[in-house]
């Protein structure tokens, strides 16, 4: 599913999140060696970020892992068409991240369900407009 840039060609510019227009759309590198570098620029001043501790993060990745990646097994299933490279990285989320006998299925059926969990006060607002 490709954006629709009808404005300007260039996708990083029309994009709410772009960093830098240079980086290539696959820059993400999912559990890669290279860290991507964010840019500051004089004329804005960036707040001062709190530094997260290892047991935050521990804390973090356990709520994460019990909310999005624990085995489920799906009863009524449907088939969703979703792109390669989303694909592959939802699966190396899932076999890196999960535990045993998660799946890919697992893993976006608990990303939905969240998905909808909050957004279904607006998703009901928006449908009676």
């Amino acid at each position: 599913m490709q954006p629709d840039n009808s404005t300007n060609p260039n996708p990083a510019v029309n994009s709410d999140n772009a960093v830098n227009s240079t980086t290539p759309a696959n820059a993400d590198n999912l559990f890669g060696n290279e860290q991507t570098a964010t840019e500051v620029t004089a004329t804005t001043e960036q707040p001062k970020q709190q530094r997260i501790g290892k047991q935050q993060r521990k804390s973090d990745f356990a709520e994460f892992k019990a909310t999005f990646l624990t085995p489920a097994k799906l009863v009524n299933r449907h088939p969703v068409n979703i792109e390669d490279d989303i694909w592959e990285q939802l699966e190396r989320i899932a076999r890196i991240l999960g535990e045993r006998g998660t799946t890919v299925a697992s893993y976006i059926n608990a990303v939905l369900a969240d998905h909808l969990r909050a957004y279904s006060p607006d998703i009901e607002i928006w449908r009676k407009l």
